[in-house]
């Protein structure tokens, strides 16, 4: 029986996975033979921020921390959520929480810098910033946070991400 569905739904899966881990790792030289399993091992490069980009003292920084599904309906609902898609743009023209902007993690430090009056705006007006990404297993979301924290602003991040929002039939 041949199934083109299967495949197309593996690829889409693959792309997804793809977007939320890091470089690909080259192929063990030795493949043909048999090895024991070990981790990869991977090299640490230091990343520096553009020299505007200072992280506020941990005194003003701002929280992060997690919201349920239920909450974050609610919040959504009500109009009262500053909604981030961390996934890559591709992504988010796929498909996406309606009123969530996308606000990629490769790109979120000029981003946030580019909202900045945006964001003040939301939480004058007492909005939640709510960050999600693709799955619970996406780090994407908790990085973006990480930059809003930085920056002074506090952010939700919501950890079933899209995958869970699909899987609660809230996408229309």
């Amino acid at each position: 029986m041949n199934r083109p569905w299967i495949k197309f739904a593996g690829l889409v899966m693959v792309l997804i996975i793809a977007s939320c881990s890091g470089p690909a790792q080259p192929p063990p030289a030795n493949r043909g033979t048999a090895q024991p399993h070990r981790l990869p091992t991977t090299t640490t490069t230091t990343t520096t921020k553009p020299p505007s980009i200072k992280p506020l003292p941990s005194k003003d920084r701002g929280v992060v921390s997690a919201i349920s599904l239920d909450d974050f309906f609610a919040l959504q609902q009500s109009g009262m959520a500053l909604i981030y898609d961390a996934r890559a743009p591709f992504f988010y023209r796929l498909g996406h929480i309606p009123g969530a902007i996308n606000l990629s993690r490769k790109q979120c430090d000029a981003a946030i810098t580019a909202r900045k009056s945006e964001i003040k705006a939301a939480l004058a007006a007492g909005k939640t910033i709510i960050v999600y990404c693709t799955s619970i297993t996406c780090p994407d979301a908790h990085a973006v946070a990480i930059h809003l924290a930085d920056r002074g602003y506090p952010a939700r991040i919501f950890p079933g991400g899209w995958e869970e929002w699909r899987s609660a039939d809230l996408t229309n």
